[in-house]
């Protein structure tokens, strides 16, 4: 059986290691354009920043042999062909056409089976833009290796990023970080990760980036770039301007669909390349995945984009077991997210409060402050959490995570329940790994679904924000209060500390909404309990406390 992969980065790798391991009798062939294979793309802006020293660190074996044509053929029994790109698909025939980009010669090669692995390419900007080395679409090897080189020589001392997305954020520590260039963010959006966060949960995200000298414009679409006579370039955007000496084009990618456009494959909803639950597109010889298709939002329901190299591995091996006889179904992804912005890790699984919104669906939310281990254990660092839940039937929506934490094991745990359809009792009931080292005896998770549970019995939970309308009441200790006052300004606010509340009831005005804040929440739930069995019907508590408005 032949087989003829088109891409040579994530998913096409990916199926023909495993689809050699699963059988003897396939002709594999990996066309990739590029002139590296299997290349750990993810890792790209961390070479621009230099935590990856050498770019050949993203093309080795973990034992430190290069990834190569040579390396597959060796290891696996599978051919690499470099720089040489498939122009078109003749299903009729079952033959490609490739063209060596080198020499430019053509040839047509016969397959049995065919894997799409085409991946995205870089969003065309809805804004002129001139052609020059120093304005970039982060997309490819080569944009990162020209920023790092441009860096170590000195020659940039401001840069601009376009687009709060994904790598928007990576960029800006790379940029910032270790090279300590003078750098400022525009995002057409009000809002950093706007399709994978809400806007209280990005805000944390935000504030690290000032927190670290990024100059902030959001809400700001560019309207034009163009070169000045010095070199630099000039971005117009919301009414103003700025020049940086380099331009870092991070506007997310689409999909690379023109050749199963051109062979007539169906498209999907989403304009990606529509496949089943095997991953077979519209011609069941011809098999897709990675960036390129559209998966089933386990979720939602619907469709959606999700271009992460977590899934198009995932593809590969589903591809590869499918292509083998060996039937396996891919059921769809939920959208686990995970980005690291300067000193805070970011993450996020299922559906935004918004998404859900647009969805169709009933959410609701609580949110949480907490830390990784217990205040006691030394190392511990703090996180917030925000849940959203469907009301009614508690099913289990999406968790979006941000802080100095980590985050990492409540993201997986939840994206796992996520893909299991679960509510909130089952996230009550979930058994986690406990040792001081490592976890709280009850773990966040758990907090958040009593809060959840809370908040159907009654507790109003009010969002992470500064709200200086209502009548506040802090229960924390003078201490604290000391060290860490209040974010907003602090009139109509009565400061009592849990412990003393039971006594001083008489000094809390009725008729009043009552809003309770304390560090990270837990004794504003206790002191909502104490002043509604005293007979306060208007109370809420903030989510999350200070440390989410802090973080």
């Amino acid at each position: 059986m032949k087989i003829i992969i088109i891409g040579g980065v994530a998913t096409g790798p990916k199926t023909a290691a495993v689809l050699a391991r699963r059988t003897n009798e396939a002709d594999i062939t990996i066309f990739q354009k590029e002139s590296q294979v299997s290349y750990a793309s993810c890792g790209l802006p961390y070479f621009a920043s230099g935590d990856i020293n050498q770019f050949e660190a993203l093309i080795q074996t973990s034992y430190g042999i290069p990834r190569d044509a040579d390396f597959f053929a060796r290891t696996k029994g599978v051919k690499v062909v470099t720089e040489t790109e498939i122009i078109s698909i003749d299903r009729k025939n079952k033959c490609v056409k490739a063209r060596n980009l080198k020499n430019g010669e053509e040839s047509r090669q016969a397959y049995d089976r065919l894997v799409l692995a085409t991946g995205a390419n870089p969003v065309r900007p809805p804004f002129p833009v001139p052609g020059a080395d120093n304005i970039r679409s982060f997309t490819r090897p080569d944009d990162f290796r020209h920023f790092r080189r441009t860096a170590e020589q000195g020659k940039i001392g401001r840069a601009a990023i376009i687009g709060g997305g994904f790598i928007g954020c990576e960029m800006a520590e790379a940029v910032a970080g270790l090279w300590g260039i003078e750098t400022i963010l525009i995002e057409k959006e009000n809002q950093l990760l706007p399709y994978i966060l809400d806007t209280e949960m990005s805000a944390i995200a935000e504030r690290e980036m000032t927190r670290q000298g990024i100059t902030l414009h959001l809400g700001k679409s560019v309207q034009n770039i163009e070169i000045c006579p010095d070199g630099s370039v000039k971005i117009d955007f919301g009414g103003t301007s700025a020049t940086a000496d380099y331009v870092l084009l991070c506007l997310g990618v689409r999909p690379e669909v023109g050749l199963a456009r051109e062979a007539g494959l169906e498209m999907g909803e989403t304009g990606a390349i529509k496949v089943n639950s095997y991953l077979q597109t519209s011609d069941p010889d011809i098999y897709a995945g990675g960036d390129c298709v559209e998966s089933y939002n386990m979720v939602s329901g619907s469709q959606f984009y999700i271009p992460m190299g977590s899934l198009a591995n995932r593809h590969g091996r589903v591809i590869a077991e499918n292509i083998a006889g060996n039937r396996t179904e891919f059921k769809g992804a939920v959208g686990a997210f995970l980005v690291k912005i300067f000193d805070i890790n970011v993450g996020a699984a299922g559906l935004s409060e918004q998404a859900a919104l647009k969805a169709g669906l009933h959410p609701l939310s609580v949110w949480g402050s907490f830390v990784d281990k217990p205040d006691y254990y030394p190392e511990s660092k703090s996180f917030s959490l925000k849940m959203i839940y469907e009301d009614g039937s508690g099913r289990l929506l999406g968790l979006q995570a941000a802080g100095q934490g980590d985050i990492c094991r409540r993201i997986d745990v939840y994206s796992s329940h996520l893909s299991g359809g679960k509510n909130l009792s089952d996230l009550l009931d979930f058994e986690h790994g406990y040792a001081p080292p490592y976890a709280e005896a009850l773990d966040p998770l758990h907090q958040l679904a009593g809060l959840a549970l809370a908040q159907e019995r009654g507790l109003e939970i009010i969002p992470p924000r500064n709200e200086t309308t209502a009548f506040w009441l802090d229960v924390r200790e003078k201490e604290e209060i000391a060290s860490t006052p209040l974010p907003f300004a602090d009139e109509g606010m009565i400061r009592i500390p849990l412990n003393d509340l039971r006594f001083r009831l008489e000094e809390i005005p009725r008729g009043k909404r009552i809003n309770i804040i304390c560090r990270r929440g837990p004794r504003a739930y206790q002191a909502a309990v104490i002043l509604r069995q005293a007979g306060f019907s208007d109370v809420a508590i903030l989510g999350g406390g200070i440390q989410a408005l802090r973080d």
